[in-house]
């Protein structure tokens, strides 16, 4: 019977996995408070963000203002379509404005749908000459607003 437990295979084995056990142990005893640590750090960063960056969430890196973001999704009623028309970068704008509004606002509006003859316009420094007859219903400042046109 020791023969058999002790015989140059099984040890082998039995010694690889108490090595692989053993090492198992001793980076969840070295790595575990810190990750917990680091949990606990994020946590309380999240806590302690208000309901608006709540909401908005990634908009932050991508729109100069939290407000375009809050009213639209207050003046664009849930049943309606909205368009988004971006002009050329202006100062304020992060590098993912001009080529991120669209895709931001399609998931965020939510659920309003985008359609490029929408009468709702979020203007991300488009040009308003280009919807004639359509009224500012919100100005914000680096060139943002939310127009409305005729029905």
């Amino acid at each position: 019977m020791l023969r058999r437990w002790f015989s140059a295979g099984i040890a082998t084995r039995r010694l690889v996995v108490a090595f692989c056990v053993t090492v198992l142990l001793v980076a969840l005893a070295v790595r575990y408070p810190d990750a917990f640590h680091d949990a606990n750090e994020t946590a309380r960063a999240n806590a302690a963000l208000d309901v608006v960056d709540r909401v908005v969430g990634a908009g932050n890196s991508v729109f100069p203002d939290q407000a375009l973001l809050v009213e639209a999704r207050g003046l664009i009623p849930p049943d309606e379509s909205f368009a988004v028309a971006v002009g050329p970068p202006q100062p304020g704008w992060t590098e993912l404005t001009a080529t991120g509004a669209d895709l931001f606002l399609r998931s965020f509006l939510l659920p309003r749908r985008p359609d490029p003859e929408a009468r709702w316009i979020v203007c991300v420094g488009c040009d308003r000459g280009d919807y004639p007859g359509a009224d500012a219903v919100w100005e914000g400042e680096d060139g943002l607003s939310v127009l409305q046109g005729q029905s």
